[in-house]
């Protein structure tokens, strides 16, 4: 009896199959050349192809009346740009990012932008206003930046870094640790 019903129900599936073959011819077709067993990997010049784990099989039949497709896959096209990098762009803005590493010892790195030619004031101070260093204090084009602070000397704890650029002010917090 259960041999029976494992029968009818392969034969209505595949049977589907047959009905709905006008749906399968629809998605993307994948030459043969790419296709796959379960879990493992195909590819060719254009495509990349991975069959999922504990399928049975992915495959493509074909004759003079029909094309049939089982299975499912994961289909990935190759040399498709998936980011473009923007250093080479001006900013737009004024910005003063948060430093990095932080908490840091001994050093960290400041980064900052400025989108025309501008003085620019960097200043570190400690967590009562007194100045410790500064960083930066000349005329800049317009560009990104980074300024590394060597706190080596200093003693640990909460630091605060201000930037001036024309009327542009920001303040960030950083900590070090020894």
């Amino acid at each position: 009896m259960k041999i029976i019903k494992q029968s009818v129900f392969l034969l209505s599936s595949v049977l589907l199959l047959f009905l709905f073959s006008g749906i399968l011819i629809a998605q993307n077709q994948i030459p043969i050349s790419v296709i796959s067993s379960g879990g493992e990997r195909q590819s060719n010049a254009n495509y990349v192809i991975t069959g999922t784990l504990g399928q049975v099989s992915v495959d493509l039949s074909t004759t003079t009346s029909f094309k049939l497709q089982s299975g499912f896959w994961h289909l990935y096209y190759q040399d498709v740009v998936v980011n473009v990098e923007e250093e080479d762009l001006l900013p737009l803005t004024y910005k003063l990012e948060q430093n990095y590493p932080n908490p840091f010892n001994p050093s960290t790195i400041i980064k900052f932008a400025v989108p025309e030619r501008t003085r620019v004031l960097i200043k570190v101070y400690d967590i009562l206003g007194g100045e410790i260093t500064t960083l930066v204090n000349e005329e800049l084009d317009a560009g990104r930046y980074e300024k590394t602070f060597d706190a080596a000397t200093i003693s640990t704890g909460v630091y605060i870094y201000r930037i001036q650029a024309g009327s542009y002010v920001n303040t960030k917090k950083m900590l070090m640790i020894k």
